[in-house]
């Protein structure tokens, strides 16, 4: 990965974490130290949170971003959440269904077809009602 990428990624890392603090009133902040199925950022309990800053974010992308995301989520057992901005838009989060239905944390649940795309207000609401905010003091 070139230094623009790198300089890309940890900016929209940094710019997900504030929006994600601002909307939750929680210590969110980005993983400075990052080593192989660690999620981007902190301060979310229960969520692996994988950020994509990127020129243009294609379906087959998402979908392959998505499998990290699992992968991810699944050594810490935590939720994978999923945040892709590119270029021009809005940030999308992109979370497993099974979270409105209440459904056991099973591989099915966590296949690409089985998740929600909403903004980043949405997933937050969410956030909120299942209480697994750490409330920044």
């Amino acid at each position: 990965m070139g230094l623009a990428s790198r300089t890309k990624g940890g900016s929209g890392e940094r710019e997900l974490a504030h929006l994600l603090a601002d909307e939750l009133g929680a210590d969110v902040r980005r993983r400075v130290r990052q080593h192989p199925n660690d999620s981007d950022l902190l301060g979310i309990s229960e969520w692996a949170i994988e950020c994509k800053r990127v020129k243009s974010a294609p379906r087959g992308d998402v979908a392959m971003w998505w499998r990290q995301c699992v992968a991810q989520a699944q050594a810490s057992g935590d939720l994978p959440a999923l945040f892709v901005r590119a270029d021009r838009s809005p940030w999308r989060a992109i979370w497993p269904a099974l979270v409105l239905v209440g459904g056991a944390r099973t591989a099915e649940w966590l296949v690409f077809e089985w998740t929600c795309e909403s903004s980043i207000g949405v997933w937050c609401a969410v956030v909120r009602e299942r209480g697994t905010v750490e409330v920044a003091e």
